[in-house]
């Protein structure tokens, strides 16, 4: 896979062409016209740290470049990096100048949303970022279909959860959880503790923690 890096990435080059090339990618710095990061001529990421985001939605740069995108991309997206600590510092900071709260942050996702994905990574380290653009840009090349889990939804929000969102746990097993401790809602799992899970035969320490950590992510 080919990854060309835009020239006006600056600080970034360096870092994104070393993580990329030990990835094992093709990796070209060039002038792109649109994007930031384009992978095989046909996913086109646009990188935006916090500030820099919060700034194009003032001059509504990011909306023009977002449709620039769609309509020139088979795959777009918006990638937002920083950790929630610089955000919420920024929104902060900017009512001073030029006023926008939490509520027009998300907004303005919602509206690019319309055109493109916005990925928002909020981590302080880089290579989060780059790996994310990476694994997302290999999953659209695939083209693979997105294949069903289960062949029917069950009424029970609970059991929906266990069998849609914890990975390795099956249906056999998700209804057992639900039926012994008669779960109904998303609720009613948050109430459950690693113990009462491991009573349930088949089920030891490590899938308790597992099942817990994601009810509570």
């Amino acid at each position: 896979m080919l990854v060309k890096i835009d020239t006006r990435e600056q600080d970034r080059i360096r870092s994104s062409t070393e993580f990329y090339k030990k990835e094992g990618l093709e990796v070209e710095v060039c002038e792109l016209p649109i994007g930031d990061y384009v992978f095989d001529d046909k996913v086109c990421f646009e990188f935006k740290l916090i500030s820099d985001f919060i700034n194009s939605i003032q001059d509504h740069r990011v909306f023009n470049q977002s449709i620039e995108m769609a309509e020139n991309f088979e795959h777009s997206f918006v990638i937002i990096h920083g950790d929630l600590h610089t955000r919420s510092k920024c929104i902060a900071m900017s009512r001073n100048f030029q006023p926008i709260n939490i509520r027009q942050y998300i907004g303005a996702i919602s509206s690019l949303n319309r055109y493109v994905t916005v990925l928002q990574c909020y981590s302080p380290y880089i290579n989060e970022s780059y790996f994310t653009m990476m694994t997302q840009a290999k999953k659209c090349l695939q083209d693979k279909p997105i294949v069903k889990k289960f062949q029917r939804k069950d009424k029970n929000p609970a059991l929906n959860f266990l069998c849609h969102d914890v990975y390795g746990i099956n249906y056999k097993r998700a209804k057992t959880i639900v039926d012994t401790y008669q779960l109904h809602s998303l609720n009613d799992l948050f109430q459950l503790n690693p113990e009462d899970l491991t009573r349930i035969d088949g089920i030891g320490n490590h899938t308790a923690k597992k099942i817990i950590e994601a009810i509570h992510s």
